[in-house]
């Protein structure tokens, strides 16, 4: 038995979510299935979960196979044949038998992404129509955020987490053509953490909150703000190990 690394991307409006469901509309399910029509029937392993509607331009799973299956090139067409079109598989790299895909992840990176453009519904499940904002005063407030942090208040119900400590690297906006884009690297995220700090983030631009009831919040004192943004703007963009 040999064990593969995938790096892929998928469109998260084709699915429930990344994680195995019961009705088996999943990322994950799917990509199983794909395998499965190869003989792979190995339990696939996921790096990181994403909720219903989220993106991924860079997600990384791994799976143990025969020892045959030493073409990775060929075996990439392949598995892209049953994924396709929402999952396209980018690469596949052998892995030694101790990489654990979840466990040995050094920091994963994340993009929202705000168009300024005029509505388009052939876009609509891929940015966030939002009008132009300060650009300047977004990146203050999420600068805020960057650090080791208890981010208790920007979590949503039902994660797994056994902490809610969580150590930011980057959190940072950018404009780019009609577009603005946040940027967020950690070493890892709570279930939810990012559509409630961009929500968050946007309520303070929108004079609906202050910056001190953002501060209080970041600092774990009090819950201002429950609102989460939209899905459909944010990608999972990177996994490093």
């Amino acid at each position: 038995m040999m064990k593969l690394k995938f790096i892929f991307s998928y469109d998260g409006s084709a699915f429930w979510g990344s994680a195995t469901q019961p009705h088996q509309k999943s990322v994950q399910d799917s990509l199983q299935k794909a395998l499965a029509h190869l003989g792979i029937f190995s339990s696939l392993l996921m790096a990181s979960r994403t909720d219903k509607g989220v993106h991924a331009s860079f997600a990384v799973a791994s799976v143990e196979c025969g020892e045959h299956f030493k073409d990775l090139t060929y075996l990439q067409k392949q598995v892209n044949k049953f994924s396709h079109p929402f999952i396209h598989i980018k690469k596949i790299e052998k892995v030694r038998a101790d990489f654990e895909v979840r466990f040995d992840v050094k920091s994963r990176e994340y993009r929202y992404i705000f168009s300024h453009s005029s509505y388009n519904p052939f876009m609509a499940n891929y940015v966030y129509f939002y009008p132009k904002f300060d650009l300047i005063r977004a990146n203050e407030l999420l600068k805020l955020f960057v650090g080791k942090k208890d981010l208790k208040f920007f979590c949503k119900s039902g994660g797994d987490n056994k902490t809610t400590l969580r150590e930011i690297f980057t959190a940072k906006a950018y404009a780019y053509k009609d577009f603005s884009i946040f940027h967020f690297k950690a070493n890892g995220f709570l279930r939810g953490q990012i559509r409630l700090s961009v929500a968050s983030i946007l309520k303070v631009l929108e004079g609906k909150m202050s910056e001190k009831e953002l501060k209080e919040q970041i600092a774990a004192k009090k819950r201002h703000n429950h609102f989460l943004a939209p899905p459909n703007g944010l990608y999972l963009s990177r996994i490093h190990y």
